[in-house]
This record gives structure tokens, C-alpha cells and sequence, in this order.
């Protein structure tokens, strides 16, 4: 009995101590320490090179037209890095037009068309610049186009638009090889030439037609194409002289600069017209012409306008119709197509 007795005391001792053992809280594990994060080195921002934009423009009207732009350097930004440059003949843009180190270029309007077909739709026609700014003058005894037969007439810019105009103006007179065309270098040559009188009689656009009046009495202006035109093609056509083309991955690639090109353009032309003097002398100041006098007086009469492609689409279509139909190459070989006119 006293066996059983302290084996039973042994058991609740026992039971007693693993109760208050179940009792007792847990221990909590020690906070870990975080480990140290080693610290990465801080990325430098990725140096953006400024996209390198061309402007081009021939020393006369479509220079002037822009020249607010010129003077302020408009557009230059972190982004752009913009250059400005005149050239006295379409000649020196052609090659740089082509290979697309020239992005946005005034021309005349037929090599906008040559240029569109030769490069397989790498330009487009932005807007039209210049209209009617063609005159036929000199010293010579004539006043219409049936009088330069068996005449010579001084010609500059062979293949632009002056040549072809005024060989279809001949040919719709019936004169095509009966007047000898001799051509100079470039406008500003052939109106020295016309200026010191050795050539009695010549097709210039303005500016060069009040220099020439200007520094020498004696010239007159003879003929006004532009009338001769309307003639020539019965009322059917302007005489479109001028125009602004763009290089198509460019503007595919940079629509808002193109966007704000188009009303800085627009916007100089508009100051131009109503600041004639202001215009003129800066014409002088950036040696697109040397007289800020002649300018100021030939603006007038220069035909400086603005007309995007899409509003000048009809009237140019006829106007290229004229030249293919009397010369195919005179505006690359086959008429521009819908995608030649560049669309915002």
C-alpha cells in the first residue's frame, strides 16, 4: 500500500510540472538585424545629342520671305541645332538634297517635282513661296514676246523653272528655235550682264529686275511673264516660281518641328510684307543682297507669299500639267502623285 501510495505521488509531481511547464510563454526569437545593403553607384543621365537641322534658301525671294527666322535663328533648341544657309543657284542644294544633308530647302517649283521622282518620294512639297516674280528686262527696243524673234535673250538657272516657263512661252508663240537662249551662271551674274549692258535683253526675277533698273536708267522692264504666262496658257495656270520641299523621313520622325516650322514661316512672311524697311535691312545685314534700299523697293513685286500644299494642290497640278505636257523632263519624267504634297 505504501508502494502504490508514493508511485501515485511520483505521477502527480510529475503531471503537475509538465503542466506548469505548458504554462511558461513562449520565448521570442531575437529581432533579426537587417543586412546591410551595399550601395549601388547612381546612373549618370544619358547624354541626348541635338538632331542637326539644315535650312536652305537661294539668295532672292525665298531667302527674304524667311529672313525673320534667319536673323532669330528660330527653332534652335537643346533639341535642334539649326543652320541657315543661302546659295545663289539651285545647282549648290541639289547634291545635299539628295543625300539628305539638307532637311528643308526652298526651290524652284519645277526641281521640287524633278527632285520628287529622282529620290522616289524622299521630298515633299510643304508650301508655296514665291508666285509671278518673272520679268523679261534691258535695254532692248521690244514690249512682247513675238518680238524676240531672231533675237538672243539672256537666261540664268538653266533647267529650273524660268527656263522651262519661258521655253513654253516660246513655244505657244511659235518661236521655239527662233530665239537664241544664252545662259549665265547664276541671276546675280546675268543681271552684271545686264547692268553694264552687255546683254540687251534678259528673263531675271526679282530682286535682280530693280537692281538692274536701279544701277542703270536706261534698263527697263520689257515684259511681264507673268502676263506672258497667262497668255501662254489661257488663263489656265499662275505662274508658280517657288516653293519650300522636306526631306519625308524628317518630317515623318519630327512632326511638331515641322509643325512650328510651317507658322514661323508663315509668320515671317506675314512681317515681311508689313515691315518692309525693317525686312530689307536685315536682307542686307545677313549678305542675302547688298542693298537694303533695292530690296526694300523690289518686295513689293517679289511675289513673297505662303500657301501650304494641300491649299495650293489644284493650281500647282495644273501648273505641272503645262510643263509635262510641253516637256516631260521638266518635271522629272512623269507628273507628282498625291503622296508628292505633304500633309500636317
Amino acid at each position: 500500500m505504501k508502494k502504490f501510495s508514493l508511485f501515485l505521488l511520483v505521477v502527480v509531481l510529475v503531471l503537475s510540472f509538465t503542466a506548469g511547464c505548458a504554462n511558461q510563454p513562449a520565448e521570442t526569437p531575437a529581432p533579426q538585424e537587417p543586412e546591410e545593403e551595399t550601395p549601388q553607384p547612381l546612373e549618370e543621365p544619358a547624354v541626348v545629342e541635338p538632331v542637326n537641322v539644315t535650312i536652305a534658301g537661294l539668295k532672292g525671294p525665298t531667302s527674304i520671305g524667311m529672313i525673320k527666322m534667319i536673323d532669330e535663328k528660330a527653332l534652335e533648341s537643346e533639341k535642334y541645332k539649326v543652320e541657315y544657309i543661302q546659295e545663289a543657284a539651285p545647282d549648290s542644294l541639289t547634291g545635299k538634297i539628295i543625300n539628305g544633308d539638307i532637311q528643308i530647302s526652298s526651290v524652284p517649283i519645277n526641281l521640287a517635282s524633278v527632285l520628287y521622282n529622282k529620290t522616289q518620294g524622299k521630298v515633299q512639297l510643304m508650301a508655296v513661296n514665291t508666285i509671278g516674280n518673272l520679268y523679261i528686262v534691258g535695254t532692248g527696243d521690244i514690249d512682247s514676246i513675238s518680238q524676240l524673234e531672231g533675237k538672243s535673250l539672256g537666261m540664268s538657272a538653266k533647267g529650273s523653272t524660268p527656263d522651262f516657263a519661258m521655253n513654253y512661252i516660246l513655244k505657244q508663240a511659235g518661236l521655239e528655235g527662233k530665239t537664241e537662249l544664252n545662259y549665265a551662271l547664276d541671276h546675280a551674274s546675268l543681271a552684271q550682264s545686264v547692268i553694264a549692258e552687255d546683254t540687251p535683253v534678259a528673263l531675271l526675277p526679282q530682286p535682280f529686275v530693280t537692281q538692274t533698273t536701279l544701277k542703270n536708267p536706261k534698263v527697263k522692264i520689257l515684259i511681264d511673264l507673268n502676263e506672258a504666262w497667262n497668255e501662254a496658257t489661257g488663263g489656265k495656270s499662275e505662274l508658280y516660281t517657288g516653293c519650300i520641299i522636306v526631306n519625308r523621313e524628317f518630317a515623318e520622325n519630327n512632326p511638331d518641328f515641322i509643325r512650328e516650322f510651317l507658322d514661323q514661316y508663315e509668320e515671317s512672311v506675314n512681317w515681311v510684307l508689313e515691315n518692309q524697311k525693317n525686312a530689307a535691312e536685315l536682307v542686307a545685314k545677313h549678305e542675302i543682297m547688298p542693298d537694303a534700299a533695292l530690296v526694300e523697293k523690289a518686295i513689293p513685286y517679289c511675289g513673297i507669299t505662303f500657301k501650304k500644299a494641300q491649299d495650293a494642290k489644284p493650281g500647282l497640278n495644273d501648273f505641272y500639267q503645262i510643263l509635262f505636257d510641253s516637256n516631260p523632263a521638266s518635271v522629272g519624267g512623269s507628273m507628282p502623285d498625291d503622296e508628292f504634297y505633304f500633309t500636317e
